[in-house]
């Protein structure tokens, strides 16, 4: 028990991401959607948090390294991924080998899951050295198939469901997987656009909370998620030309190339 003395402040936050995750697959289980969407919300925004704190108390190791990987595994792929399953995979129409859209869901959701771990495997295994993302992030992806679930899932658990789209959400969340283990490029957001994108994000759980809390207001619920999904489409979109256009986007492949070549000799 002695190396439990050994954890940071930084640790506690990642795990508190974690824990997040679990809660809010336990509120997907009992058909609160809303509710687990703004635990998550609430895990992206902790995920961030856990880096600073690190870099500020200059507490990075192995072990939280690790244990980030882990708690991201929670949140931001089982969580999104049992979301996907309970929206559009449907009981009454049989098993996934016999009903097509069963295993259109099941796809989707199998997709997401395994490919979301596999871009967590690389991360910790060597691309936390590399200075932007290679793949899209797991917490952008995860943001990204819940805002789709609670706008086009299924009306019995999301509210602000405009219409039930199985196919074209099971190929986003399909779509989401595959730019996951690539190799295209995305930023890294910190500083001021680190600090919008949590207040963005605070936002969006103050309108969820009030909507849980059965406040009976008269919000835009569904323009502010329409909002959000454009807002994370833009990264989507332009986050791997914004990093393919700056000046020293070349420069970490060159150092290892280099390294490369000595290792050679």
């Amino acid at each position: 028990m002695h190396w439990l003395s050994k954890i940071s402040s930084a640790d506690l936050l990642t795990l508190t991401n974690g824990l997040l995750g679990m809660m809010a697959i336990t509120y997907i289980l009992d058909g609160k959607h809303v509710f687990a969407a703004m635990l998550i919300f609430m895990a992206v925004i902790v995920d961030g948090m856990d880096g600073m704190a690190a870099r500020k108390f200059k507490k990075k190791h192995d072990f939280g390294r690790f244990l980030d990987s882990i708690s991201d595994s929670v949140s931001f792929c089982l969580a999104p991924g049992i979301l996907i399953y309970s929206n559009f995979y449907d009981k009454s129409l049989g098993n996934a080998w016999s009903s097509i859209p069963n295993a259109a869901g099941m796809i989707g959701t199998v997709m997401f899951v395994g490919f979301g771990l596999l871009r967590l495997a690389r991360f910790a295994g060597k691309d936390y050295m590399v200075p932007g993302f290679r793949g899209l992030p797991t917490p952008a992806a995860a943001l990204i198939a819940i805002v789709l679930c609670l706008l086009w899932g299924n009306p019995e658990f999301n509210p602000f469901s405009m219409s039930y789209e199985l196919y074209p959400v099971i190929t986003a969340s399909i779509g989401l997987s595959i730019l996951m283990v690539s190799d295209v490029p995305y930023p890294k957001v910190g500083g001021k656009p680190a600090l919008a994108v949590g207040t963005i994000l605070a936002v969006g759980i103050l309108i969820m909370g009030l909507y849980v809390l059965e406040m009976n207001l008269e919000l835009p619920y569904t323009e502010a998620f329409l909002i959000l999904l454009i807002l994370l489409t833009i990264y989507l979109v332009g986050g791997p030309i914004y990093e393919v256009t700056r000046p020293d986007y070349a420069k970490p492949e060159k150092r290892r190339r280099r390294r490369r070549r000595q290792s050679k000799k």
